[in-house]
């Protein structure tokens, strides 16, 4: 096994790149993502979280999850697209405590037109 890193530097993501984010079966409906499968995370003043394609597959993000991974869908969102979100930055935040360097927070609001938004931009690449 590898050896635990120190740290890491925050990076500037690309527009082009994509996120990666774990909903649960519960923010699902017929297929569809809930708009409230689009919150911040612990509190509102947090950010929502995400993993950058850059060092992680979608795959390694629903294995991440805190129940069985068959109990999310993983969504692609872009990064561009959701910075272009009212009120929503991109901010690469990696976890050195959970040893991930992917993890990205989108901060701000997530307000009805917010969730909308998002649930337009976001692509399911591993369903339920």
């Amino acid at each position: 096994m590898a050896d635990a890193v120190d740290s890491w530097s925050s990076e500037e993501i690309p527009a082009e790149d994509h996120l990666w984010m774990r909903v649960h079966r519960n923010d699902l409906e017929d297929g569809e993502i809930l708009p409230r499968a689009f919150r911040n995370r612990p509190k509102d003043t947090d950010g929502m979280s995400t993993d950058w394609e850059k060092y992680r597959t979608a795959q390694d993000t629903r294995n991440d999850g805190r129940v069985a991974p068959g109990n999310y869908a993983v969504i692609r969102l872009n990064v561009g697209e959701v910075r272009e979100i009212p009120d929503q930055t991109v901010v690469h935040t990696p976890d050195l405590e959970k040893q991930n360097r992917a993890h990205t927070d989108v901060f701000g609001v997530k307000n009805p037109q917010a969730r909308v938004l998002l649930i337009r931009a976001a692509t399911i690449v591993i369903p339920l």
